[in-house]
């Protein structure tokens, strides 16, 4: 159900916790059996969005945060955290993402230097700030983010420089010295380069060996978010940064953005699955002596977007490290910082403003181990032909794994600019036998076929450990660099492949089905359409199973996407989309309830089901990613549970094709879902659906059909859907297809100007019109049945219309006029509308992106019938029965004053 507040509520941090999704929240309280999470309680009115943390040698605790202060904590170790001191040691620093104590020193680094921070008089407040070094560049970039601050025994200090984003806005460019690399601070202050190839190093660490580890986040040329084992020299990925190594500058020779550069690229130790990190934090090994549980020398990880702590196991592998990693606890909050304590227990420093994290999103939390030992995998073993397993407790004499209790798949990923990558060349591999060694505590996996260059996903089930314990986390990711044996594998799990199409813009040629005015989109009983600049959806901290839709204090974000969201009192209830829609690719965000089931149809015919699903269950069509069964076919379970946990917005990508038809009618192939995948984790692939779902509002099949959202009766919101068509059959080129392009690329010659308006042909045959109120015609003005195809962009806050069978004339001349408007709110008419016939009124292309127009324009014996397409989607299917305007031009638009539009690649085919 959905309730509603007047006002937001002001929430204690345990509720915080509560909110952040109950997700997982049976996993989450499993977990806390074994690990108790609790919180500092901060200063009245203070923010700790932290950035550092470390202790002094009397165990006060010391944090640095974004908004520029360090804090000293007394009292941070005690058992009641509500005893915790806060003092203000500094202020009015440069977002301090980096702290490190030496001999009780504070040492901070802030976006521009290395800085030491002393008390001189001894007060509790730092009056003398020492600058250390400073010898690396800052361009003024919002993300030339500085990160921080590991030290190895030589003294020197490394800190992870970010590259700078500019337009597009995820293409990470190094302008300025030593973006994109680790840089080494010597303790004479002085800095050299270590390695170049990061997008955003994010966290750094050391091993009790003193190697240092960094990790870096998904985006441009990193395809997941990697922990990389750091050595001089290596190159990590990214290209930008090559142009400040002395290659590079010695050759005058620059970095491109889509490009793969000709450098050898060294291996990330454990590649990290999108589903668990997507903004990956600092790292701290695990050298507690056990005192934190029994994974000593492992590394931990902080993740903010999905609010986790991840565990790793590392070993050296022909000469270089390698491992599995696992989730170890959820639900901690946006996780940017980790750091073990004197007494072992595991600090959390929180912070999410701008980078998306859970809630909490700000704050000290703590992890203490119970003293309760879980059933877990403690270290997964690489062999030439499988996996050795070893618990943290031994085997129930009742538990006797076999083949059919362990699910592996192996993977790997593309190295290309483009943003991250999916899961790729996804194979199920078979495991031979399973068996137990004498003191119960190892399985051994033997399963033919295994390959270096893969992230092998393993996932075990009916594991019991000693004392009917059951397996806490039951999936691992090992990622295989090398075998132990055979030849040296000269390849990458993230595989350089032929890089796709440059694009001017990250959701060129997408359809947007939720942005804008939606009344008249959208159709269904119990739903609204809720403005997430003043309302946010959440669950209910008193009842989990309820969706509170609440007023928040507007802010300067301006989104223009809205969420869809079910009222449960009514009973499930489905939502449909005035839109058809053919072969496609679809991004769905959804959110559930806990108890939550709701379904997804495209055409309305192919279901999904998203369900809240228990973590570590054995998985059935009925769980969140599901395909419904239907005349013909079972469905089918998910291969793994992506699913986050209730209260978490989480993202369904599909890629879908529909069933075929021959020119009679007759259904020649079925429907399928190509690929499947709920928060980038790989459920489905090539899954045939001989028919409609059983439970689909529409029971036929056919070519085109609407999305259909399904919320059952505990609600569900949907937000950020867009769809992409796509070939639904691979044809040859043809460029002979009939169309004759209506301009010749080169000047306006022919065309005829009405009105003030600046029309000018831009670099590639591009006409921008801008300047005050006018049109353009085309030469011809006898066109009458025909279909016209162009490709249009639309300025921000401007109008336009591309116009058909118009009669040459000034001012609105009379005609046919396909609407393009995206955030012009003072005409409700948007792209997609037959102008005074058929409106659409929600924003379904942004601003500055070039979208694909298709008009068709026919006489038939009742009437013109129009046919309106945006990239491939019918919004207008009108017949004028009037048959208004029966022949003219084709005249382009530029609507009012500050303006602006640009056509390219005009063509039309005339029918007979």
């Amino acid at each position: 159900m959905i309730r509603h507040a007047i006002a937001p509520r002001p929430l204690a941090i345990a509720a915080l916790v509560l909110l952040s999704g109950f997700a997982s929240v049976a996993l989450a309280a499993e977990e806390a059996e074994y690990t108790t999470l609790d919180a500092l309680t901060p200063p009245d009115g203070a923010r700790l969005e932290v950035g550092g943390l470390d202790f002094l040698s009397d165990g006060r605790l010391v944090v640095s945060t974004r908004r520029g202060q360090v804090w000293i904590v007394e009292n941070a170790l005690a058992d009641d955290p509500s005893d915790a001191r806060f003092t203000l040691f500094a202020e009015g620093l440069h977002e301090g993402l980096g702290l490190e104590i030496v001999d009780d020193d504070i040492y901070v680094l802030q976006r521009g230097e290395l800085s030491r921070l002393v008390d001189t008089d001894e007060d509790g407040r730092c009056d003398t700030i020492h600058t250390v070094c400073d010898d690396w560049g800052l361009s003024g970039n919002y993300h030339e983010f500085a990160f921080g601050l590991p030290r190895d025994d030589a003294g020197n200090f490394y800190l992870g420089l970010n590259v700078g984003f500019f337009d597009p806005w995820w293409h990470g460019r190094s302008v300025a010295k030593w973006r994109g690399w680790v840089v080494r601070v010597k303790p004479d202050g002085t800095a050299e380069g270590v390695a170049p190839g990061f997008r955003s190093p994010c966290g750094l660490g050391r091993n009790r060996a003193g190697d240092i580890f960094v990790t870096d986040n998904q985006g441009d040329w990193m395809p997941s978010s990697p922990v990389f084992h750091l050595q001089d020299g290596n190159f990590y990925g990214h290209p930008a940064s090559l142009d400040w190594t002395a290659e590079y500058q010695a050759a005058d020779k620059k970095s491109t953005d889509t490009d793969p550069p000709a450098v050898e690229r060294a291996p990330a130790a454990v590649w990290l699955p999108y589903g668990w990190s997507r903004s990956t934090g600092n790292l701290v090994f695990d050298d507690t002596g056990g005192e934190f549980g029994p994974f000593d020398d492992q590394l931990f990880i902080a993740e903010l977007t999905n609010g986790h702590i991840l565990r790793a196991s590392l070993e050296k592998v022909r000469g270089e490290y390698q491992g599995a990693v696992f989730m170890f606890r959820s639900g901690v909050g946006s996780a940017v910082r980790a750091r073990f304590a004197p007494d072992g227990s595991l600090f959390i420093g929180r912070t999410n403003r701008g980078w998306g994290g859970q809630a909490p999103g700000d704050g000290i939390g703590r992890l203490r181990p119970t003293g309760k030992l879980p059933m877990e995998m403690r270290h997964v073993h690489l062999l030439q032909d499988g996996f050795e397993i070893e618990f943290t407790r031994p085997l129930a004499a009742s538990c006797n794994p076999a083949p059919d209790d362990v699910s592996l798949v192996h993977f790997d990923y593309n190295y290309w600019w483009e943003y991250g990558s999916p899961e790729m060349r996804t194979r199920d591999l078979a495991v031979e036998s399973v068996s137990v060694n004498e003191d119960r505590t190892k399985l051994t996996l033997r399963i033919p076929g295994l390959r270096p260059g893969k992230v092998a996903r393993g996932i075990l089930s009916n594991i019991v450990g000693e004392g009917d314990i059951e397996l806490l986390h039951d999936e691992f990711n090992y990622t295989i660099n090398q075998l132990p044996e055979g030849p040296r594998f000269q390849g990458h799990v993230a595989r350089l492949v032929p890089p796709p199409a440059p694009i001017e813009h990250w959701n060129e040629g997408w359809f947007l089905l939720t942005d804008g005015a939606l009344a008249e989109s959208w159709k269904g009983e119990g739903w609204q359409i809720v403005d997430p600049n003043t309302h946010k959806t959440s669950l209910d901290v008193t009842d989990p199973s309820l969706v509170l839709v609440r007023e928040v204090e507007p802010d300067d974000s301006n989104h223009r996407w809205r969420e869809l969201v079910h009222d449960g009192s009514t009973g499930s209830s489905t939502f449909t989309s005035r839109f058809e829609h053919p072969a496609i690719i679809t991004n769905i965000d959804f959110f559930l309830p806990k108890g939550g089931s709701s379904s997804v149809y495209l055409q309305g015919r192919y279901e999904l089901r998203l369900r809240d699903t228990k973590a570590g269950a054995r998985l059935t069509r009925d769980d969140c990613g599901g395909v419904g069964e239907g005349a013909g076919f079972a469905g089918r379970p998910p291969k793994f549970n992506a699913y986050n946990g209730a209260g978490k917005w989480h993202t369904l990508t599909v890629r879908f094709l529909p069933p075929q038809f021959d020119a009679e009618g007759k259904k020649i192939l079925n429907a399928r879902f190509l690929r499947v995948r709920i928060n980038d984790v790989l459920l489905h692939e090539n899954v045939e659906l001989p028919g409609p779902s059983a439970s689909a509002p529409f029971q036929d099949e056919a070519a085109t059909g609407p999305m259909v959202l399904r919320a059952g009766s505990n609600g569900a919101a949907f937000r950020r859907i867009s769809v992409k068509p796509i070939d639904a059959v691979v044809r040859e080129p043809n460029a002979d297809d009939g169309f004759e392009p209506l301009f010749h690329g080169i000047d306006l010659d022919g065309w005829t100007q009405m009105g003030e308006a600046d029309w000018t042909v831009e670099e590639g045959g591009v006409i921008h019109g801008s300047g005050k109120v006018g049109h353009l015609f085309s030469p011809r003005g006898d066109y009458r049945n025909f279909e016209l195809r162009a490709e249009a962009k639309i300025g921000d806050d401007s109008n336009s219309g591309l116009y058909f069978r118009t009669t040459l004339g000034d001012g609105w001349p009379a005609g046919y006029e396909a609407q393009i408007n995206a955030t012009y709110d003072s005409d409700p008419v948007k792209t997609g509308s037959l102008y005074g016939r058929d409106a659409v009124q929600a924003t379904v292309v942004s601003p500055g992106v070039w979208f694909r127009y298709h008009v068709t324009c026919r006489d038939e014996e009742k009437g013109t019938r129009i046919i309106v397409r945006v990239n491939d989607i019918v919004t207008v299917n009108f017949l004028d029965t009037e048959r208004t305007h029966t022949s003219g031009h084709v005249a382009l638009q530029q609507h009012h004053e500050g303006s602006d539009v640009w056509f390219r690649n005009l063509a039309i085919l005339e029918l007979p």
